[in-house]
């Protein structure tokens, strides 16, 4: 049967700059002044790697604004993704009297979707433009 240990755990060597850094900057600050940006991303960058819990026990912060911190960061670093642009091909010129032989769609997993309505392309005229779109990256 295991047992737990009611001891803390020894905080990470790597959190002791900061717990100094902030212990200094609270015995010179003005009363109610907030705690400066840069000593919050430092923190941040600290639990991503040790742990939320861990991190504001270590730091003496709010655990919930640290967490605040953390998932403010995670939103920014977000790359917005731009929609593609659509685009008409003009098909071949038919012959009068042929109707509509096939249609391909495609669709990639990023959401772009290509669609394909040509009743006299041949294999290879349709196989190059496969190659166009699933080569594009959006």
């Amino acid at each position: 049967m295991a047992t737990t240990s009611t001891r803390p755990r020894a905080e990470p060597p790597q959190l002791q700059p900061l717990a100094q850094r902030l212990k200094a900057w609270r015995a010179c600050r003005p009363r109610g002044q907030r705690i400066p940006d840069e000593l919050w991303k430092a923190a941040a960058d600290l639990a991503r790697v040790h742990g939320l819990s861990r991190t504001a026990a270590a730091l003496k912060l709010s655990y919930y604004d640290l967490k605040r911190r953390l998932v403010a960061g995670r939103v920014q670093r977000r790359r917005s993704v731009t929609p593609a642009p659509f685009v008409e091909v003009a098909p071949p010129a038919l012959a009068p009297g042929l109707g509509e032989r096939g249609t391909v769609e495609l669709v990639q997993a990023s959401g772009a979707r290509l669609t394909l309505r040509l009743p006299s392309a041949s294999a290879s005229d349709l196989l190059a433009l496969v190659h166009l779109f699933l080569r594009h990256r959006s």
